[in-house]
């Protein structure tokens, strides 16, 4: 069922020759590697072969290859706790990898809720996701330095793979999900600008509405902007009416500091050119719902 496509490997020479199970397991992966996450309605039978024509207009020199875990003996070995693996996969550019881990099987309740349950997206695809039947696993394995560009190599991948019938796509860490055709392009599109330009709490980032004890003013914080150097935020909204502009509020802000390499600190007030200006301030103890990785702000 599954086919491959020339020798897989982060462009060294020396990694030609090598048996499938050598080149997955040389791959650099960090102790705490990026990733993302795709839910399928039902076991996708993907084909290295088209994951090839999909990425080659975006990514030059691009090289899959997928094996059935069956076939490559201590392969499991490498996976770590979770459902069986039924397929692995290495895709690689340049100084770019993905491992690809593909389990025919839904993906645990808990990080599925976690990033689905307050995702902001139609009703109708939450329920689907969470009926999902299989999913798969992307780790960056590469060696760029950039997060950002980490991210992109991910998302790319993630457009080849959501194109075998997946519904959404998550990112366990920062605790969100998104529709997988959303990282689809379109014909003609500079996919790469695409990703680097998507909003930070869009998927990288994350964006979570939660009830912390008042339905009618809910929070909203984000997730994982550390892996950019980047503050966590939050707000307590008067309203659920301030979602999409509290959205777009944290957005702006953190693209401002990833492009022009700044940072906020607490006590900071930003003025916005209109309204009120905003105040930045450390959680409170009462706040331990915001607990986060690196630094967490909350603007009022």
């Amino acid at each position: 069922m599954y086919t491959t496509h020339g020798p897989c490997g982060p462009g060294s020479p020396k990694l030609i020759g090598m048996s499938f199970f050598d080149r997955f397991s040389a791959a650099r992966t960090d102790a705490d590697p990026q990733g993302l996450q795709l839910l399928f309605f039902a076991p996708p039978e993907l084909q290295s072969d088209a994951i090839v024509t999909f990425l080659r207009p975006h990514l030059p020199g691009v090289t899959c290859e997928l094996a059935n875990v069956a076939d490559v003996p201590g392969v499991l070995s490498l996976l770590g706790d979770g459902p069986p693996a039924a397929v692995v996969g290495l895709i690689a550019w340049a100084d770019h990898a993905v491992k690809l881990v593909v389990c025919h099987a839904p993906m645990p309740y808990g990080p599925v809720e976690s990033c689905v349950g307050p995702a902001l997206i139609p009703p109708p695809m939450k329920v689907d996701a969470k009926q999902h039947q299989a999913h798969a696993l992307l780790y960056y394995a590469g060696t760029n330095p950039d997060p950002l560009e980490r991210f992109v190599a991910l998302c790319a991948v993630a457009g080849a793979v959501a194109r075998f019938d997946a519904i959404v796509v998550l990112n366990e860490e920062a605790r969100t999900a998104a529709p997988a055709l959303d990282l689809i392009p379109d014909d003609g599109e500079d996919a790469l600008a695409t990703y680097r330009g998507l909003p930070i709490p869009y998927l990288l980032g994350g964006f979570t509405r939660m009830d912390a004890g008042d339905p009618d003013r809910p929070w909203v914080r984000t997730f994982a902007n550390h892996r950019l150097g980047l503050p966590n935020l939050a707000r307590h909204l008067d309203g659920h009416h301030q979602t999409g502009e509290t959205f777009q509020l944290f957005a702006g802000l953190l693209g401002y500091l990833r492009t022009m390499g700044e940072t906020f600190t607490a006590g900071d007030t930003i003025d916005l050119g209109h309204g009120p200006k905003l105040r930045l301030r450390e959680p409170t103890e009462s706040e331990w719902f915001l607990e986060s990785a690196g630094v967490m702000l909350v603007v009022e």
